[in-house]
Protein backbone atom coordinates (compact mmCIF):
# COMPACT_ATOMS: atom_id res chain seq x y z
CA UNK A 1 0.00 0.00 0.00
CA UNK A 2 1.62 3.49 -0.98
CA UNK A 3 1.88 5.97 1.50
CA UNK A 4 -0.64 8.24 -0.03
CA UNK A 5 -3.64 5.25 0.06
CA UNK A 6 -2.35 4.45 3.82
CA UNK A 7 -2.82 7.81 4.68
CA UNK A 8 -5.98 8.47 3.44
CA UNK A 9 -7.34 5.34 4.67
CA UNK A 10 -6.48 6.39 8.26
CA UNK A 11 -7.95 9.68 7.58
CA UNK A 12 -11.40 8.05 6.95
CA UNK A 13 -10.92 5.47 9.94
CA UNK A 14 -10.40 8.54 12.22
CA UNK A 15 -13.57 10.32 11.09
CA UNK A 16 -15.35 7.69 10.64
CA UNK A 17 -13.94 5.15 13.44
CA UNK A 18 -12.42 1.49 12.93
CA UNK A 19 -14.41 -1.44 11.80
CA UNK A 20 -11.68 -4.30 12.55
CA UNK A 21 -8.85 -5.34 14.25
CA UNK A 22 -7.04 -4.65 11.17
CA UNK A 23 -8.15 -1.00 11.61
CA UNK A 24 -7.20 -0.63 14.87
CA UNK A 25 -4.01 -1.64 13.80
CA UNK A 26 -3.83 0.95 10.80
CA UNK A 27 -4.85 3.53 13.09
CA UNK A 28 -1.57 2.99 15.64
CA UNK A 29 0.70 3.85 12.62
CA UNK A 30 -0.66 6.99 12.85
CA UNK A 31 1.96 9.10 14.46
CA UNK A 32 5.12 7.10 12.31
CA UNK A 33 3.34 8.02 9.66
CA UNK A 34 3.36 11.53 9.98
CA UNK A 35 6.75 11.69 10.96
CA UNK A 36 7.64 9.59 7.75
CA UNK A 37 5.75 12.63 6.11
CA UNK A 38 7.82 15.21 8.12
CA UNK A 39 11.31 13.85 7.25
CA UNK A 40 10.67 13.30 4.00
CA UNK A 41 8.42 16.01 2.49
CA UNK A 42 9.55 19.68 3.42
CA UNK A 43 5.71 20.61 2.33
CA UNK A 44 4.54 18.32 5.34
CA UNK A 45 7.44 19.72 7.85
CA UNK A 46 4.92 22.01 9.77
CA UNK A 47 2.27 19.40 9.65
CA UNK A 48 -1.10 19.63 11.85
CA UNK A 49 -3.15 16.25 12.00
CA UNK A 50 -5.92 18.56 13.81
CA UNK A 51 -5.32 21.01 10.98
CA UNK A 52 -5.69 17.96 8.08
CA UNK A 53 -8.88 16.76 9.71
CA UNK A 54 -10.76 20.11 9.85
CA UNK A 55 -9.17 21.50 6.90
CA UNK A 56 -9.93 20.51 3.10
CA UNK A 57 -7.49 17.81 2.78
CA UNK A 58 -7.10 17.39 -0.88
CA UNK A 59 -5.01 20.38 -1.27
CA UNK A 60 -2.41 17.98 0.48
CA UNK A 61 -2.97 15.09 -1.55
CA UNK A 62 -0.73 16.78 -4.66
CA UNK A 63 2.34 16.59 -2.59
CA UNK A 64 1.61 13.10 -1.26
CA UNK A 65 1.75 11.43 -4.51
CA UNK A 66 5.71 11.89 -4.60
CA UNK A 67 5.88 10.16 -1.42
CA UNK A 68 7.91 6.92 -1.54
CA UNK A 69 5.88 3.66 -0.19
CA UNK A 70 6.53 2.80 3.33
CA UNK A 71 8.34 0.04 2.68
CA UNK A 72 10.57 2.19 1.12
CA UNK A 73 11.17 4.86 3.22
CA UNK A 74 12.04 1.74 6.12
CA UNK A 75 14.59 0.80 3.44
CA UNK A 76 15.86 4.07 2.67
CA UNK A 77 16.41 4.89 6.61
CA UNK A 78 18.61 1.96 6.94
CA UNK A 79 16.17 0.60 9.51
CA UNK A 80 16.07 -3.36 9.60
CA UNK A 81 15.23 -5.89 12.51
CA UNK A 82 18.48 -6.51 13.28
CA UNK A 83 19.27 -3.31 13.46
CA UNK A 84 16.37 -2.92 15.81
CA UNK A 85 18.21 -5.26 17.78
CA UNK A 86 21.26 -4.32 17.85
CA UNK A 87 20.81 -0.52 18.48
CA UNK A 88 17.75 -1.76 21.17
CA UNK A 89 20.30 -4.24 23.11
CA UNK A 90 23.30 -1.40 22.68
CA UNK A 91 21.01 1.36 24.46
CA UNK A 92 19.71 -1.24 27.29
CA UNK A 93 23.49 -2.64 27.90
CA UNK A 94 25.21 1.11 27.70
CA UNK A 95 22.59 3.07 30.35
CA UNK A 96 23.06 0.28 32.52
CA UNK A 97 26.62 0.26 32.95
CA UNK A 98 26.38 4.30 33.41
CA UNK A 99 23.76 3.65 36.49
CA UNK A 100 25.74 1.08 37.87
CA UNK A 101 29.45 3.43 37.33
CA UNK A 102 27.57 6.52 38.45
CA UNK A 103 25.97 4.37 41.40
CA UNK A 104 29.60 3.74 42.81
CA UNK A 105 30.48 7.36 42.41
CA UNK A 106 27.62 8.47 44.28
CA UNK A 107 28.10 6.00 47.41
CA UNK A 108 31.22 6.63 47.75
CA UNK A 109 30.79 10.64 48.13
CA UNK A 110 27.65 10.07 50.10
CA UNK A 111 29.47 7.43 52.76
CA UNK A 112 32.71 9.94 52.76
CA UNK A 113 32.11 11.98 55.86
CA UNK A 114 34.66 14.76 54.76
CA UNK A 115 33.59 15.03 50.98
CA UNK A 116 30.15 15.26 51.61
CA UNK A 117 30.50 18.17 54.61
CA UNK A 118 31.19 20.50 51.15
CA UNK A 119 28.93 22.23 49.45
CA UNK A 120 30.56 21.39 45.97
CA UNK A 121 30.11 17.90 46.71
CA UNK A 122 26.96 17.86 47.68
CA UNK A 123 25.83 19.24 44.26
CA UNK A 124 28.04 16.55 42.50
CA UNK A 125 25.81 13.97 44.67
CA UNK A 126 22.33 15.53 43.25
CA UNK A 127 23.91 16.52 40.09
CA UNK A 128 24.62 12.70 39.66
CA UNK A 129 21.10 11.74 41.51
CA UNK A 130 19.40 13.41 38.62
CA UNK A 131 21.76 12.58 35.82
CA UNK A 132 21.69 8.50 36.90
CA UNK A 133 17.67 8.65 36.58
CA UNK A 134 17.96 9.11 33.33
CA UNK A 135 19.63 6.03 32.41
CA UNK A 136 16.04 4.46 33.31
CA UNK A 137 14.00 5.74 30.77
CA UNK A 138 16.66 4.91 28.40
CA UNK A 139 17.17 1.57 29.27
CA UNK A 140 13.31 1.12 28.97
CA UNK A 141 13.48 2.91 25.28
CA UNK A 142 15.73 -0.26 24.62
CA UNK A 143 13.05 -2.04 25.01
CA UNK A 144 10.73 -0.10 22.87
CA UNK A 145 13.44 -0.30 19.96
CA UNK A 146 14.06 -4.12 20.16
CA UNK A 147 9.86 -4.39 19.62
CA UNK A 148 9.33 -1.41 17.76
CA UNK A 149 6.58 -0.52 19.86
CA UNK A 150 5.57 2.22 23.05
CA UNK A 151 3.14 -0.48 24.13
CA UNK A 152 1.00 2.09 25.35
CA UNK A 153 1.23 5.97 25.03
CA UNK A 154 0.62 7.01 28.78
CA UNK A 155 3.92 4.80 29.20
CA UNK A 156 5.79 6.72 26.46
CA UNK A 157 4.50 9.92 27.82
CA UNK A 158 6.07 8.79 31.42
CA UNK A 159 9.62 8.18 29.47
CA UNK A 160 9.72 11.64 28.54
CA UNK A 161 8.33 13.04 31.79
CA UNK A 162 11.05 11.13 33.77
CA UNK A 163 13.96 11.71 31.22
CA UNK A 164 13.39 15.38 30.05
CA UNK A 165 13.18 17.43 33.37
CA UNK A 166 16.56 14.72 35.23
CA UNK A 167 18.10 16.38 32.40
CA UNK A 168 17.23 20.14 32.46
CA UNK A 169 18.03 19.57 36.30
CA UNK A 170 20.99 18.16 35.82
CA UNK A 171 21.78 21.18 33.37
CA UNK A 172 21.19 23.48 36.64
CA UNK A 173 22.85 21.71 39.27
CA UNK A 174 26.17 22.18 36.88
CA UNK A 175 25.57 25.83 36.35
CA UNK A 176 25.35 26.17 40.12
CA UNK A 177 28.20 24.00 40.96
CA UNK A 178 30.38 25.96 38.44
CA UNK A 179 29.42 28.84 40.39
CA UNK A 180 30.19 27.54 43.28
CA UNK A 181 33.51 26.23 42.37
CA UNK A 182 34.11 30.13 41.27
CA UNK A 183 33.38 31.18 45.08
CA UNK A 184 35.15 28.95 46.62
CA UNK A 185 38.80 30.25 44.68
CA UNK A 186 37.80 33.99 45.01
CA UNK A 187 36.91 34.56 48.74
CA UNK A 188 35.71 32.54 51.56
CA UNK A 189 33.37 35.59 52.53
CA UNK A 190 31.13 34.68 49.85
CA UNK A 191 31.55 31.05 49.93
CA UNK A 192 29.86 31.66 53.37
CA UNK A 193 27.29 33.95 52.03
CA UNK A 194 26.02 31.63 49.21
CA UNK A 195 26.99 28.53 50.31
CA UNK A 196 27.49 28.18 54.41
CA UNK A 197 25.18 26.48 56.80
CA UNK A 198 22.40 25.23 55.02
CA UNK A 199 22.33 27.78 52.36
CA UNK A 200 23.63 25.00 49.63
CA UNK A 201 20.14 23.42 50.17
CA UNK A 202 18.65 26.70 48.83
CA UNK A 203 20.30 26.18 45.48
CA UNK A 204 19.19 22.47 45.13
CA UNK A 205 15.77 23.54 46.04
CA UNK A 206 15.21 26.05 43.21
CA UNK A 207 16.90 22.97 40.73
CA UNK A 208 13.79 21.21 42.33
CA UNK A 209 11.33 23.52 41.49
CA UNK A 210 11.98 24.25 37.87
CA UNK A 211 12.50 20.14 37.83
CA UNK A 212 9.05 19.97 39.14
CA UNK A 213 7.78 22.75 36.71
CA UNK A 214 9.03 20.62 33.58
CA UNK A 215 7.44 17.68 35.25
CA UNK A 216 4.17 18.97 35.68
CA UNK A 217 3.88 20.35 31.58
CA UNK A 218 5.57 17.02 30.55
CA UNK A 219 2.29 14.96 32.25
CA UNK A 220 -0.48 17.59 31.17
CA UNK A 221 -2.31 17.02 27.96
CA UNK A 222 -1.10 20.25 26.26
CA UNK A 223 2.84 19.11 25.97
CA UNK A 224 4.45 15.83 25.61
CA UNK A 225 8.14 14.37 24.24
CA UNK A 226 8.22 10.90 23.32
CA UNK A 227 10.63 8.41 22.03
CA UNK A 228 9.97 6.87 18.73
CA UNK A 229 11.31 3.78 17.92
CA UNK A 230 11.39 3.98 14.03
CA UNK A 231 14.15 6.50 14.45
CA UNK A 232 15.62 5.72 17.56
CA UNK A 233 15.44 8.91 18.99
CA UNK A 234 13.29 11.55 20.76
CA UNK A 235 10.92 14.56 19.62
CA UNK A 236 8.26 16.80 20.95
CA UNK A 237 4.86 15.89 19.76
CA UNK A 238 4.41 19.16 18.15
CA UNK A 239 0.56 19.20 17.53
CA UNK A 240 -0.12 19.64 20.92
CA UNK A 241 -0.45 23.28 21.61
CA UNK A 242 2.49 24.10 24.37
CA UNK A 243 5.11 21.59 22.95
CA UNK A 244 7.04 23.82 21.46
CA UNK A 245 7.03 26.42 23.98
CA UNK A 246 8.16 23.76 26.87
CA UNK A 247 10.98 22.55 23.86
CA UNK A 248 12.08 26.75 23.60
CA UNK A 249 12.54 27.08 27.17
CA UNK A 250 14.99 23.48 27.77
CA UNK A 251 16.90 24.93 24.64
CA UNK A 252 17.28 28.13 26.47
CA UNK A 253 18.52 26.60 29.50
CA UNK A 254 20.84 24.16 28.56
CA UNK A 255 22.57 26.39 25.33
CA UNK A 256 22.47 29.10 27.58
CA UNK A 257 23.73 27.05 30.38
CA UNK A 258 26.98 26.54 28.27
CA UNK A 259 28.17 30.12 28.04
CA UNK A 260 27.12 30.55 31.79
CA UNK A 261 29.51 27.58 32.95
CA UNK A 262 32.06 28.65 30.29
CA UNK A 263 32.28 31.91 31.42
CA UNK A 264 32.98 31.09 35.39
CA UNK A 265 35.42 28.65 34.29
CA UNK A 266 37.11 31.20 32.43
CA UNK A 267 37.46 33.34 35.55
CA UNK A 268 38.60 30.05 37.29
CA UNK A 269 41.38 29.83 34.73
CA UNK A 270 42.54 33.10 35.17
CA UNK A 271 42.30 32.86 39.01
CA UNK A 272 44.86 30.36 39.10
CA UNK A 273 47.03 31.32 36.36
CA UNK A 274 47.39 34.27 39.16
CA UNK A 275 47.59 31.76 41.78
CA UNK A 276 50.59 30.27 40.27
CA UNK A 277 52.60 33.40 40.16
CA UNK A 278 52.24 33.13 44.07
CA UNK A 279 52.44 29.23 44.84
CA UNK A 280 54.69 27.59 43.08
CA UNK A 281 53.56 24.15 44.66
CA UNK A 282 54.17 21.45 41.90
CA UNK A 283 51.92 18.78 43.44
CA UNK A 284 48.88 21.71 44.52
CA UNK A 285 49.10 22.95 40.28
CA UNK A 286 49.02 19.64 38.88
CA UNK A 287 45.69 18.82 41.02
CA UNK A 288 44.31 21.75 39.65
CA UNK A 289 45.45 21.42 36.29
CA UNK A 290 43.55 17.93 36.22
CA UNK A 291 40.54 19.94 37.49
CA UNK A 292 40.90 21.95 34.90
CA UNK A 293 41.31 19.23 32.09
CA UNK A 294 38.38 17.74 33.59
CA UNK A 295 35.94 20.72 33.53
CA UNK A 296 37.30 20.82 29.44
CA UNK A 297 35.96 17.70 28.35
CA UNK A 298 32.71 17.62 30.10
CA UNK A 299 32.64 21.43 28.83
CA UNK A 300 33.22 20.24 25.36
CA UNK A 301 31.34 16.87 25.28
CA UNK A 302 28.09 18.63 26.54
CA UNK A 303 28.78 21.58 23.89
CA UNK A 304 28.28 19.33 21.29
CA UNK A 305 25.52 17.25 22.55
CA UNK A 306 23.43 20.43 23.50
CA UNK A 307 24.37 22.77 20.56
CA UNK A 308 23.41 19.44 17.81
CA UNK A 309 20.21 18.15 19.66
CA UNK A 310 18.69 21.55 19.32
CA UNK A 311 19.86 22.48 15.81
CA UNK A 312 20.53 19.13 14.24
CA UNK A 313 18.24 20.24 11.21
CA UNK A 314 20.91 23.21 10.62
CA UNK A 315 24.20 21.14 11.34
CA UNK A 316 23.06 17.19 10.47
CA UNK A 317 22.24 15.34 7.61
CA UNK A 318 17.88 14.33 8.61
CA UNK A 319 18.66 10.90 8.49
CA UNK A 320 18.32 7.92 10.58
CA UNK A 321 21.59 7.05 12.26
CA UNK A 322 22.50 10.91 12.96
CA UNK A 323 18.94 11.00 15.39
CA UNK A 324 20.56 7.29 16.64
CA UNK A 325 24.28 9.22 17.02
CA UNK A 326 22.60 11.94 18.71
CA UNK A 327 20.96 9.94 21.18
CA UNK A 328 23.45 7.65 22.08
CA UNK A 329 25.23 11.29 23.43
CA UNK A 330 22.53 11.74 25.73
CA UNK A 331 22.40 8.17 27.26
CA UNK A 332 26.85 8.82 27.43
CA UNK A 333 26.13 12.01 29.13
CA UNK A 334 25.81 9.70 32.20
CA UNK A 335 29.02 7.88 31.47
CA UNK A 336 30.91 11.02 30.83
CA UNK A 337 31.14 12.31 34.54
CA UNK A 338 31.60 9.13 36.80
CA UNK A 339 34.67 7.93 34.11
CA UNK A 340 36.09 11.74 34.44
CA UNK A 341 35.77 11.42 38.21
CA UNK A 342 37.35 8.45 38.31
CA UNK A 343 40.03 9.61 36.31
CA UNK A 344 41.07 12.08 37.68
CA UNK A 345 40.32 12.04 41.46
CA UNK A 346 42.60 10.16 43.35
CA UNK A 347 40.06 10.03 46.64
CA UNK A 348 37.27 8.50 44.34
CA UNK A 349 39.50 5.82 42.75
CA UNK A 350 40.86 5.46 46.23
CA UNK A 351 38.11 4.70 47.83
CA UNK A 352 36.39 2.46 45.24
CA UNK A 353 40.29 0.59 44.05
CA UNK A 354 40.87 -0.27 47.63
CA UNK A 355 37.79 -0.34 49.83
CA UNK A 356 39.60 1.18 52.94
CA UNK A 357 37.71 2.77 55.50
CA UNK A 358 38.32 6.56 56.68
CA UNK A 359 38.64 9.72 54.60
CA UNK A 360 40.30 9.40 51.02
CA UNK A 361 42.17 12.53 50.37
CA UNK A 362 42.82 13.65 46.68
CA UNK A 363 45.78 15.84 45.76
CA UNK A 364 45.49 19.18 47.32
CA UNK A 365 45.47 22.16 45.22
CA UNK A 366 46.96 25.71 45.71
CA UNK A 367 43.72 26.99 47.32
CA UNK A 368 43.07 24.14 49.51
CA UNK A 369 46.83 24.59 50.23
CA UNK A 370 45.90 27.98 52.05
CA UNK A 371 42.99 26.32 53.83
CA UNK A 372 44.78 23.61 55.15
CA UNK A 373 47.41 25.55 56.62
CA UNK A 374 44.31 27.09 58.65
CA UNK A 375 43.05 23.47 59.04
CA UNK A 376 39.54 24.68 57.69
CA UNK A 377 39.04 22.49 54.35
CA UNK A 378 40.50 18.80 53.24
CA UNK A 379 40.38 18.01 49.35
CA UNK A 380 38.89 19.72 46.89
CA UNK A 381 40.16 18.63 43.38
CA UNK A 382 36.77 16.56 42.09
CA UNK A 383 34.59 18.70 40.15
CA UNK A 384 31.87 18.27 37.50
CA UNK A 385 30.71 21.09 34.73
CA UNK A 386 28.20 19.68 31.78
CA UNK A 387 28.57 23.04 29.94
Amino acid sequence: MTGTKKFFQIFLLVTRGPTDASSVLLIRKIPNLIFYLKIYSPAFRHFSITHFITSDFKSYESKMMSLPDESNIVSMSGRTVQTDWIIGIAMMVVSVSCAIAYYLILSTIYKDKELFRMASYKFMFFLGVFDVFQCFPHFVTGIFTVTQTVFHPGLAKAMGVIATPCYVTFTLLTIFLSFNRFIQLSSNTLELFFFGGKRWMIWILIASFIWLLFVLALSSPWATIRYIPDWYSWDYDTDLPFSKYVQKVEMCIEIGGIFVSMFFYILIINKLLKTKKHYLISKSYNAEIKVLIQATVITVYCTVLNVLWHNYSWLLPQHLWSYTALNFMWICNSAVHPVIYFIVNKAIRHKIGTKRSGTALGAVTVFEHRKLEKATHTDHTMVSVKY
